[in-house]
């Protein structure tokens, strides 16, 4: 499979170009000396995953020990999340990039909003609906899909509040300047993340972590009034503050773009899924999720790879996947 030797980014912050991921406009991919696993038939979802959610069959790791899916769909859940989309990059056909629908009582947060996510999450509530984005970085397979989320708000019949966008400084003014200022005021609240003292938003409390990035990445860590937690990482390389990230976290989101090794040239800014086990072992998180593998790439390699360190429940984002938080 060819890839990109390294992410490129838009020049102009009014651009997000449809290409590769991240891709710039005036350099062109080049073949990886790095080749990746190869891919899978496009829309295949983990081993053991239904398309409705964890249908708690094993993963065969190949290996001394099976992960199990985790399971859904119980009644009295303190907190709920459903995975939109878990392609990095761009999203192969089927699917969607990062995005993450999370409620509890009722109050229901959007983290990242990556190309395609839209769709998937109108699958679950309207436009309307949505009480707050968190968007982690401003690379467009993390922010995207912000502009329709925003327009069908904006356009739609119902009349909202505007919705409280948090973000790193300056990472959508790329995705906004889509539309002339006039077509989306007053359908948001700008809120800049950066580490420092907890925010509320609804009934989570949210602390932030500066992370690695080929951008200013913020780590979120959600922590629900029924006292549940989720940590997610963004796209991140390699750094102390992620085991605080992710200390007894009830599910550590985190990012796993290869299995084992990432290319010389973004192994400051990426990780593997190897590291991601690493971490959630060391942090005592209680299940552990996959997400941002290369587009049309299988799950077993970045499963085993996890597995060879961390014993917890685990598996893979993918679209529809609901992890309930007791």
């Amino acid at each position: 499979m060819t890839r990109p030797a390294r992410h490129l980014h838009p020049s102009d912050p009014a651009t997000l170009p449809p290409g590769p991921p991240d891709a710039g406009t005036s350099a062109p991919a080049t073949p990886s000396p790095h080749p990746g696993p190869q891919p899978t038939q496009p829309g295949t979802p983990p081993p053991g995953l239904s398309p409705s959610g964890w249908s708690g069959r094993e993963y065969d790791l190949g290996g001394s020990r099976s992960a199990c899916g985790f399971a859904g769909g119980r009644a009295g859940v303190a907190v709920r999340v459903t995975v939109l989309g878990g392609c990095g990059a761009w999203p192969a056909a089927g699917e969607a990039c990062s995005g993450y629908l999370v409620e509890e009582d009722g109050f229901r947060v959007l983290l990242d909003v990556g190309y395609a996510t839209l769709p998937r999450l109108l699958h679950h509530v309207r436009a309307a609906e949505v009480d707050a984005v968190l968007v982690t970085h401003g690379h467009p397979d993390h922010c995207a899909d912000l502009h329709p989320l925003l327009r069908a708000r904006v356009l739609g019949d119902s009349t909202v509040a505007p919705l409280p966008v948090h973000a790193p400084p300056g990472a959508l003014d790329a995705v906004l300047a889509l539309d002339g200022p006039r077509m989306l005021a007053g359908g948001f609240v700008a809120h800049d993340l950066a580490p420092g003292a907890p925010r509320e938003i609804g009934p989570f409390r949210l602390d932030v972590f500066d992370l690695p990035h080929h951008v200013p990445n913020a780590g979120l860590r959600l922590t629900g009034a029924s006292g549940r937690v989720l940590a997610y990482t963004g796209d991140t390389g390699p750094s102390p503050d992620l085991l605080a990230l992710a200390r007894d976290a009830d599910l550590f989101l985190a990012e796993a773009t290869y299995p084992e090794r990432v290319p010389e040239e973004d192994a400051p800014y990426l990780s593997t899924a190897r590291e991601a086990g690493r971490t959630a072992a060391s942090a005592g998180a209680a299940r552990l999720l996959l997400t941002h593998l290369w587009p049309d790439t299988p799950a077993e390699p970045a499963l085993a790879a996890a597995a060879a360190s961390y014993e917890g429940e685990l598996s893979v984002a993918a679209p529809g996947v609901t992890v309930d938080l007791g």
